[in-house]
């Protein structure tokens, strides 16, 4: 099928709104590098996940899978992309909790994603974005502050980070139409005041901060930095966003300006605008949730990139579900000089498919779960931004991928899943492979522990080699203390070298309820390498209110 139609079929789709969510208490890390075939994520902590997980980006039919953990640190983690759009340095991801009264804290995951968590919530979970979210009768307030410290010690030495995280959210602040989110960090390094000093958005990064008026029940106006769920893949935008809802549609408009691409502070020259328009109905198997927007983004007044995309879900038949979105430049510049430098570029329209995300899945009974999935992307390129670099555009090169998923619950407490995956471009040397499967016993007998089996293989260009995890977990004291350990052996062999990396790795994990929104948490982890040894220790103090 040719970009154009693939393009169109969505857009004769009709148009949404998003998919309803239960609470949850949400983990939020940064991607932090990209490689050509992983990506590195912070968090806090990753003490509560597990290899096979899922993390999540927001899009607008609620939480959409972006990658899956392939290793774990005791503050980081590296997966593999599954998601519908290409991720950047800072992409906020989310890992997702459900809060259990046997448990102070339970991973929760989702079917069409198969990761190695407790196989007796994952089918509520995928329940859970089918069905409507209650809406809150009266005001709502909510929020954490919390205090990191991160160690690093070997034999070349030792650093420490400290990481000072605030989150407010408030519904309808004492009865009135006013509501607000919030989410800010600041980062650093006891050695680093100075440069903080010169620019403080070094170590400050606000990631929301914007307030709500509701007009009336169907519309209501945002002001301040915020990611509209609806346009997620534009990013934050820092200005006004409105939305109006009339019947089965959403419509709404989005202006401000783009935060600032080195630093992440308020830069008015990033000026951009937008629109979308989404439309959601029930049906006898479930609902068709679309939606189209259009967003035009500038550097200085100039046009900077501007582009479009469409996503559609859909419940083909009972336990068959669909999902698809495509994203499009509509702006390019075009030479009209043999030399091709930036001098010789002149503006033109145009429609270039730069990325299609399509998967399906199926649930044959309640046990079992199958995924498939295909996605083909481009880099995106901004003209304004990168103008210097214009003539060398980056490559326009489609890389296409396909995955495979599945979970099974073969009895109460087991869950076997696993996935695997390829990714091929042309340029490329080899396409790259890789496959992980996981066994989870979720309660062993007589000591009650989760424990966890787990194997991935990865093979790229540079790259063939092992991973193999062993991992156990427990609630030391129901409701109050939850400990975990992990071991893992990485083996990996480097195609263009002699060289091998192999590595041991130990941690240890202590997760203390002090009181009823009071925790702290703490995870030791031990590298040891044939010439040397390291180690991470992770503290986190956090005040839920």
């Amino acid at each position: 099928m040719k970009p154009l139609q693939i393009a169109l079929l969505f857009l004769l789709l009709s148009v949404s709104n998003i998919l309803a969510q239960d609470k949850k208490i949400l983990t939020e890390g940064e991607v932090s590098y990209l490689s050509s075939q992983n990506i590195y994520v912070k968090f806090e902590t990753t003490a509560n996940m597990k290899v096979g997980d899922t993390l999540f980006v927001a899009g607008a039919t609620g939480w959409v899978p972006a990658m899956v953990i392939t290793q774990l640190s005791s503050i980081s983690c590296v997966g593999v992309p599954v998601g519908k759009k290409p991720l950047v340095v800072k992409s906020r991801l989310t890992h997702i909790v459900k809060p259990a009264a046997k448990s102070a804290l339970e991973p929760v995951v989702a079917d069409d994603v198969n990761r190695s968590a407790p196989a007796a919530v994952t089918d509520e979970f995928v329940e859970s974005f089918s069905k409507p979210k209650a809406k809150k009768s009266k005001p709502a307030f909510d929020g954490r502050v919390s205090l990191s410290s991160y160690s690093n010690i070997s034999d070349y030495g030792s650093n420490q980070r400290y990481r000072y995280n605030l989150s407010l959210n408030t519904q309808n602040l004492n009865g009135s139409r006013f509501s607000g989110e919030s989410y800010i960090t600041f980062t650093h390094k006891s050695n680093e005041w100075k440069e903080i000093g010169k620019n403080v958005f070094q170590a400050l990064k606000i990631y929301t901060l914007a307030v709500k008026y509701d007009i009336d029940k169907s519309s209501g106006l945002w002001l301040g930095r915020r990611i509209n769920v609806n346009m997620a893949n534009v990013g934050a935008v820092d200005g006004l966003q409105y939305e109006k809802k009339a019947g089965n549609f959403t419509f709404g408009a989005v202006a401000g300006s783009r935060p600032d691409y080195f630093d992440y502070g308020f830069n008015p020259n990033l000026l951009q605008y937008g629109a979308y328009v989404g439309h959601s109905v029930s049906k006898e198997n479930g609902t068709m949730q679309s939606s189209v927007a259009f967003f035009n983004q500038t550097n200085k007044g100039h046009t900077d990139r501007r582009f479009g995309y469409v996503q559609h879900s859909n419940s083909l038949a009972k336990n068959l579900d669909f999902f698809g979105s495509a994203e499009f430049d509509l702006y390019t510049l075009k030479n009209v000089a043999p030399t091709g430098t930036a001098a010789d570029m002149q503006p033109a329209s145009t429609f270039e498919l730069t990325s299609t995300y399509l998967s399906l899945r199926y649930r044959p009974w309640r046990k079992l779960s199958l995924s498939l999935s295909y996605d083909a992307r481009k880099n995106i390129y901004y003209y304004e931004t990168f103008r210097n670099t214009i003539d060398s555009i980056l490559d326009k090169e489609m890389r296409q991928g396909a995955r495979f998923q599945f979970n099974y619950r073969p009895l109460k407490y087991i869950s076997w899943g696993g996935n695997a995956g390829y990714r091929y471009q042309k340029s490329d040397a080899s396409p790259s492979m890789n496959a992980s499967s996981y066994i989870n016993y979720a309660q062993l007998p007589i000591i009650h522990t989760s424990a966890t089996i787990d194997a991935t293989w990865l093979k790229s260009a540079y790259l063939n080699g092992m991973v193999y995890g062993i991992s156990l977990s427990q609630d030391a004291i129901p409701g109050v203390l939850s400990t975990d350990v992990e071991c893992r052996l990485v083996d990996y062999q480097y195609t263009n070298s002699p060289s091998t990396l192999r590595q041991w790795i130990g941690e240890v994990g202590l997760t203390w309820r002090i009181a009823k929104k009071l925790s702290l948490s703490s995870d030791f982890e031990l590298t040891f390498e044939k010439e040397n040894t390291y180690g991470r220790v992770y503290l986190n103090l956090t005040q839920r209110f």
